[in-house]
This record gives structure tokens, C-alpha cells and sequence, in this order.
């Protein structure tokens, strides 16, 4: 069944740009990245993901998007956290937690660095936005913290 008339106008009206992010853990440890400085955003320590394709589902988007930047298969589980903020247009970003297998991450060319950090560290190297959200975010610390007392394997 399709849109009526005043539908589509309030869908061209509101619209959403979606990111999808992943928390990654392997061993206990949480990945980041860091974007190359020609990039958006870039010199900075970010949580991998990005943009939401048309009719793409989330957990199909975050595997997408995280096997795009760094090579990385990994399994999605539940969401952590969801929020909306406006930029220079109205985004909704949904936080993953995602598991690596492995730590056979490929340094992309849009890539600076990729490394495992300690949940505890996490907040500390991201670049300040998103460290902001870790500090505000009530659902985002107790993730960290529950990571911090899983054993290391």
C-alpha cells in the first residue's frame, strides 16, 4: 500500500539521516579508529560505522560498514544505545555491540590507525563528541563497565 499525497509530503519534510556504529570487542578489548586528517572527522579516534543505505537493514549496515573500513567479519548482538542529535541535518545514530572472531583488521586507505583499547580507555581517546556521549550516555558507561569485568580470554 502506498503513501497518500499529505504522506509524502511529510516524508520529504522529515527526514533522518541513520548511522550505524559498532562497539567491537575481541578479548575483551574495544576497536577504534582513527580517520586519516583529509577525512571528515579525521586525526580523531572514532567507534567504527557510518551512513545507513537506502532500504539497508541496521545489523546488515554495520557489518557493511564495519567490514568496509576495516576488513573485519563480525557478528552483531544487541543494540547498546540509540540517540538523536542534529547536526547540519537530523540524524538518528544506533550503537551495536559487535564481536570480532579475529584481529586480522586491514589498515584501509582512509585509515590512520586501528587499535584494541581497554573498555575503561575508551572515553579517553575518542575524539570529543563521542567521548561526550560515553560520559552522558548512563546506558553507554554500564556497557563499558560490564566489559571491564569480563574475563580476558
Amino acid at each position: 500500500m502506498g503513501l497518500d499525497k499529505s504522506e509524502e509530503d511529510l516524508s520529504a519534510v522529515y527526514r533522518f539521516r541513520v548511522l550505524v556504529k559498532g562497539l567491537v570487542t575481541n578479548r575483551g578489548d574495544v576497536l577504534l579508529l582513527k580517520k586519516n586528517e583529509d577525512k571528515m572527522d579525521g586525526g580523531t579516534w572514532q567507534i567504527p560505522g557510518g551512513h545507513l543505505e537506502h532500504d539497508e537493514a541496521l545489523e546488515e549496515g554495520v557489518r557493511r560498514q564495519i567490514e568496509a573500513e576495516t576488513g573485519l567479519s563480525i557478528e552483531t548482538h544487541q543494540i547498546v544505545d540509540a540517540l538523536s542529535f542534529s547536526d547540519e541535518e537530523d540524524s538518528v545514530q544506533i550503537l551495536y555491540h559487535c564481536e570480532a572472531e579475529k584481529r586480522d583488521q586491514e589498515l584501509k586507505d582512509n585509515l590512520e590507525e586501528i587499535e584494541w583499547v581497554p573498555p575503561q580507555k575508551v572515553g579517553e581517546k575518542l575524539n570529543q563528541q563521542e567521548s561526550n556521549m560515553f560520559r552522558d550516555r548512563e546506558k553507554l558507561k554500564n556497557f563499558l563497565q560490564k566489559l571491564e569485568e569480563l574475563p580476558s580470554y
